[in-house]
């Protein structure tokens, strides 16, 4: 190939590569590091604040304690978030457990469409042992297509309270990815390099090289 073809291709190939970059979807107050629940809601029993060793980075953490007579069997810390479906997405948390005899913990995601519906969900793998902090992740996970949310969570289930007091103790959520998204200017920059190309053949096509 003629070093004018290599060097209007290399320029395509680059637009394209610059084109990668992402809209990412990302979380509120990953961390709690407000102090509180900011962007964040609950459900069940014994969700607090913790400090000290709840926190994996920063000062706080989300702890959830199971105690001897407490009724609800599952327990939530979540956050909701826009996605586009067909993007793909990955998400983790850093999870402590403390005393945990008959219960488990697990970093999970619900996918919903636009009318709340709720289309499916995954689920990482399941902690019912203790553990110092340990990352749970679930990666290239491509949204439903009719998926407009998601819901990023960590959740509890006590099975019984015959070992009670069980703590779970989440901290440094993260949720990333998204839809392509071209960078100004790429576009602009196909655009000629696509022009240039089409010069090229026509040249090359007569003879001209």
């Amino acid at each position: 190939m003629h070093a004018w073809g290599r060097r209007i291709r290399a320029v395509a190939a680059a637009g394209f590569l610059w084109g990668q970059a992402t809209g990412a979807a990302t979380l509120v107050n990953p961390g709690f590091e407000t102090g509180d629940f900011t962007g964040w809601s609950t459900f069940g029993q014994g969700w607090r604040i913790g400090v000290g060793a709840d926190a994996q980075a920063g000062s706080y953490g989300a702890v959830n304690d199971m105690l001897g007579g407490d009724v609800d069997q599952f327990r939530g810390v979540f956050q909701n978030i826009a996605i586009v479906g067909g993007a793909s997405y990955s998400a983790g948390v850093w999870l402590r457990t403390v005393t945990m005899d008959t219960t488990e913990s697990w970093l999970e995601i619900q996918w919903f469409d636009n009318v709340g519906g709720f289309i499916s969900q995954l689920q990482s793998v399941h902690t019912t042992a203790d553990q110092p902090f340990t990352y749970l992740s679930l990666t290239n996970m491509v949204a439903p297509i009719n998926a407009v949310t998601v819901s990023v969570r960590g959740i509890v289930q006590m099975h019984n309270t015959s070992g009670a007091p069980d703590f779970s103790i989440f901290d440094s959520f993260d949720f990333s990815g998204g839809p392509v998204v071209p960078e100004p200017g790429t576009l602009t920059l196909l655009g000629g390099a696509g022009a240039a190309i089409a010069w090229w053949r026509r040249r090359r096509f007569r003879g001209g090289f």
